[in-house]
């Protein structure tokens, strides 16, 4: 039989133990978590309204007219709108061999003056020979503004560039899986695009109102 001095002494080293255990798992930060954001099923449309262009969209975002100040007639904003993003699309005719070479040089301006912010970049190159298709795709890590940017031109009269944003805080860990579902999307748009000889955009298509990103950049800034 357990003497009472040996269980009074018995019940502190069990509650020292105990308490112990508490402060070590309260010394230990628990990761942060985010509400898990419902993915809706791959499906894709084609675009092609009279641009210079065509290529394919996931079917649960929208086409929109730019809404940007400087907006120029065959520039769009493809919205996804349950994640919070817009894909910024801009066009440019090239008339001379220079104007080409300047429209490079201003797009990868535009995407190294993100990579401060950015961990690193991988930049994949992009050569549809049948379809004239040819450009980049650069993929910004980290916290950059903005994640996705590409630039495709025939080398000799279209050129396009485009740009995601997040309309939020940029955080890699709380968007990394919408990311990573819409640069899907993204490559697809790269995949499937061709040019053609348009010469004025439909009206049916809506505009959307220009709202500035978080980030303090504009569209005034793209080409």
């Amino acid at each position: 039989m357990i003497a009472p001095k040996q269980v009074f002494f018995l019940g502190i080293l069990m509650a020292a133990l105990i308490s112990c255990d508490d402060e070590d798992n309260l010394g230990i930060p628990k990761p942060r978590g985010y509400f898990r954001i419902a993915m809706p099923a791959k499906n894709y449309v084609l675009f092609q309204e009279k641009c210079p262009f065509t290529f394919e969209i996931p079917s649960y975002a929208k086409m929109y007219l730019s809404a940007a100040p400087n907006a120029e007639p065959y520039w769009r904003d493809l919205s996804f709108g349950k994640f919070n993003a817009t894909l910024y699309i801009s066009y440019k005719e090239i008339t001379n061999d220079s104007i080409l070479g300047k429209l490079i040089n201003e797009s990868w301006k535009l995407t190294e003056a993100h990579t401060q912010m950015a961990n690193g970049m991988r930049d994949s190159s992009i050569l549809r020979v049948t379809d004239k298709v040819f450009g980049s795709v650069q993929l910004l890590t980290g916290n950059a503004a903005t994640p996705v940017q590409f630039y495709l031109t025939d080398s000799t009269k279209h050129f396009i560039r485009a740009s995601l944003y997040f309309y939020a805080q940029p955080n890699k860990d709380s968007i990394q899986p919408v990311l990573e579902y819409i640069k899907k999307d993204i490559f697809r748009i790269v995949e499937t695009l061709k040019w053609n000889n348009a010469k004025e955009p439909k009206t049916e298509v809506q505009k959307k109102e220009f709202v500035k990103p978080k980030n303090g950049i504009t569209k005034k800034n793209k080409i």
